[in-house]
């Protein structure tokens, strides 16, 4: 294929996004959201070396993205964008640092909360098991996060229509949800890495916590 029939293709293809963008919005950034999240998975799972495809992995990581990411991040971009125009003009220091703000604060705990409850349960994992990723892997991982997105968003929010930001945050998902799929295959992530204390996770405690129940289930703090 030429470059000219490569870049009229693209055309084509942006456009019918485009198109679906305005008459199907929750729709198509549903569907964005699973594909941009498989693909995630499946980077994760070459980078970790895997010769055995995990198929229930990454179907479970694209729902995790289409059913979760895909419909509350579009009502929460939207909602975000006319709380902040209301009070803060649009293109100011104030107005992207506010949204930059909201995003980090409020979408971003539960995003990373709600991605390793999903896929502890997805993988037939019980509530304490919830409980037990979440107290080793939450803090540094969400840590992790605040040092990728800030900058992205505030590009995202600076630049980029409030209908396509989404996209934008989907398109950067491609490293993030390949990270924390890798993250979440790890039994701690944090261990070999140097790391500040603070952002370490508690592998250890859940562990011994662990060998000091006769049932092997992970004992409450």
């Amino acid at each position: 294929m030429s470059t000219a029939a490569l870049g009229r293709s693209l055309v084509k293809v942006w456009r019918g996004y485009e198109h679906s963008l305005r008459t199907r919005p929750l729709q198509t950034q549903m569907v964005t959201s699973t594909i941009l999240w498989g693909l995630g998975d499946l980077f994760a799972q070459r980078i970790d070396g895997k010769h055995n495809h995990d198929k229930l992995r990454t179907l479970s990581t694209a729902a995790y993205g289409g059913t979760v990411i895909g419909p509350i991040g579009h009502y929460f971009y939207m909602g975000m964008d006319k709380v902040v125009t209301r009070y803060l003009k649009i293109g100011t220091v104030g107005f992207v640092l506010a949204k930059v703000l909201g995003d980090e604060l409020l979408f971003g705990p539960v995003h990373v909360g709600g991605y390793f409850a999903w896929m502890t349960l997805a993988e037939g994992g019980s509530l304490q098991d919830v409980k037990h990723r979440i107290q080793q892997d939450f803090i540094p991982t969400f840590m992790a996060e605040c040092l990728y997105w800030p900058f992205i968003q505030g590009v995202n929010f600076w630049k980029v229509p409030v209908k396509h930001q989404l996209l934008v945050v989907n398109t950067a998902c491609l490293a993030d949800s390949t990270f924390l799929s890798w993250a979440k295959a790890q039994d701690d992530w944090t261990k070999d890495l140097p790391l500040p204390s603070f952002m370490k996770g508690h592998g250890k405690r859940a562990t011994d916590q662990t060998a000091g129940d006769d049932t092997g289930s992970i004992a409450p703090s």
